[in-house]
């Protein structure tokens, strides 16, 4: 739930912008930063420096005419045919494409069933202007469970700080047997009128994106305005891949991803849950905005320095911990403030990191030659190193090991030292940037092919003391 998770995540990645500008993030080139600390900042500024987040609007994304790439359905006016659907009892079918002026009115709420065909991701949501009421989507499972709202695994909730003009969410379906609802209400009583976005997007599970049979754009998620990215999906309990081995810690309109990107975690936590039985649910943390731009861009408050998540092919991802939890807070247990986003020496020894299982899950997502980098806390980073080397020793047959060369990224692509505060939080997942003249981030001409430097970071918004979190949840 976000109300223990996110906020420390938020309180995190804004003091890593506004204090430190997350160098790491943005600036890792893939080699250890321990061995080079200058290396990001001075490979990445040439092809970079200056470029400034596109303006573009929720309205101006899904009105582009390429945000629906795959099984669009029709354009539809008016909810006649939907009514009545005031409860789950009476949810009417959602229908494919988009279906225009539907509305809340005072007391009113809809209910739609979503049925997803075998191997698709469907992306549902809802557009709306903001401004003239705060319209809810809530997402549950065929039982009648919460899956989650925009905040995370809760609702209702108080904090209203991420609101915009959409929100969507992924659903998945392996077999084609998963039935999902989405609940449309007015937050405090509002009322507004909105459209409805259904989308299919085809999907399988699979060790290489292309190894599985889509093409190398489909992977990317190339398309303008982040149109080629699909919305990571909630787990589906029932697939026989990873089941329910994640959650999210993050906002619903940061979750959107390249398919290589969906494909590449759920693989690894996948193999991570068979060498490990027992393993409990991981918290997956941002991603991008639907229109393949870093988080936070969409409300101009930047919760990440500029471009560190753009494309869909980066995401925080909480570290597996000895006590099970996994979820999106600080994993030093050294007692210290961490006001300068690192673990302290004492760490070492105090940490709640599950190295086993951690090394694992990252030398499969090593596993990929797509990985460009994996960022960790300088702490960490050895502790993991020789965790690597002890599962790569084990004798043939034990699931736990790994092979010599995922071995060898965890020297040649981990990252870590003075250009990668905050990451005693989470590790940062990079895959490789999409090259120059490829569509990446919504608006511009000449996409970025790597992130931009340190100093041309500005985060606007507000201060993290006039936020109401906890921090930090644990010391």
């Amino acid at each position: 739930m976000i109300a223990r998770r996110e906020w420390s995540y938020f309180v995190v990645m804004a003091l890593a912008a506004v204090t430190y500008g997350c160098q790491g993030e943005q600036g890792e080139t893939g080699i250890d930063d321990a061995a080079d600390p200058t290396a990001s900042e001075a490979e990445t500024s040439a092809d970079s420096e200056g470029a400034e987040p596109a303006e573009v609007t929720d309205e101006a994304i899904l009105s582009a005419g390429g945000y629906q790439p795959e099984a669009p359905g029709a354009v539809r006016a008016g909810s006649v045919d939907l009514e009545p659907n005031d409860a789950s009892a009476t949810a009417q079918q959602a229908p494919l494409g988009v279906t225009t002026n539907l509305s809340i009115t005072k007391g009113d709420e809809d209910w739609y069933r979503v049925v997803v065909p075998a191997r698709t991701i469907a992306r549902v949501g809802i557009e709306m202007n903001h401004a003239a009421g705060d319209l809810d989507l809530v997402a549950y499972d065929a039982q009648g469970n919460l899956l989650g709202s925009r905040n995370g695994a809760e609702y209702p909730y108080t904090w209203r700080g991420q609101e915009t003009n959409t929100e969507f969410y992924g659903f998945y379906s392996e077999d084609g047997s998963s039935v999902y609802y989405v609940r449309v209400l007015g937050h405090a009583g509002a009322t507004n009128t909105y459209n409805l976005h259904v989308n299919h997007y085809s999907y399988v599970d699979g060790q290489t994106c292309t190894g599985s049979g889509f093409s190398l754009a489909d992977c990317e998620g190339r398309g303008s305005g982040g149109s080629g990215l699909i919305p990571f999906p909630f787990p589906d309990p029932s697939d026989s891949v990873v089941g329910d081995g994640y959650d999210f810690a993050s906002y619903s309109n940061y979750r959107f991803a390249r398919r290589e990107l969906v494909m590449l975690v759920r693989h690894a936590l996948a193999e991570t849950r068979k060498a490990f039985p027992g393993t409990k649910p991981l918290s997956l943390i941002d991603i991008c905005q639907m229109d393949g731009v870093t988080p936070g861009y969409d409300i101009g408050d930047p919760r990440h320095p500029q471009s560190t998540h753009d494309q869909g092919g980066n995401i925080d991802i909480a570290y597996f911990q000895t006590d099970g939890s996994n979820d999106a807070e600080i994993v030093c247990n050294d007692g210290a403030n961490h006001a300068d986003g690192y673990c302290t020496a004492a760490a070492a020894q105090k940490h709640i990191v599950d190295l086993p299982r951690q090394a694992f899950f990252m030398a499969k997502l090593f596993a990929s030659p797509r990985t460009r980098v994996i960022g960790t806390d300088t702490v960490l980073a050895p502790l993991l190193r020789q965790t690597a080397q002890a599962l790569a020793a084990l004798p043939a047959g034990d699931r736990r090991k790994i092979s010599q060369s995922e071995l060898g990224s965890f020297s040649s692509r981990l990252a870590y030292g003075s250009g990668w505060p905050y990451h005693h939080h989470h590790i940062h997942l990079s895959l490789q940037w999409l090259p120059q003249g490829s569509s990446a981030r919504g608006g511009e001409s000449t996409p970025l092919s790597a992130p931009a430097p340190f100093h041309s970071i500005q985060a606007p918004g507000e201060s993290v003391d006039s936020l109401d979190m906890a921090w930090p949840p644990r010391p």
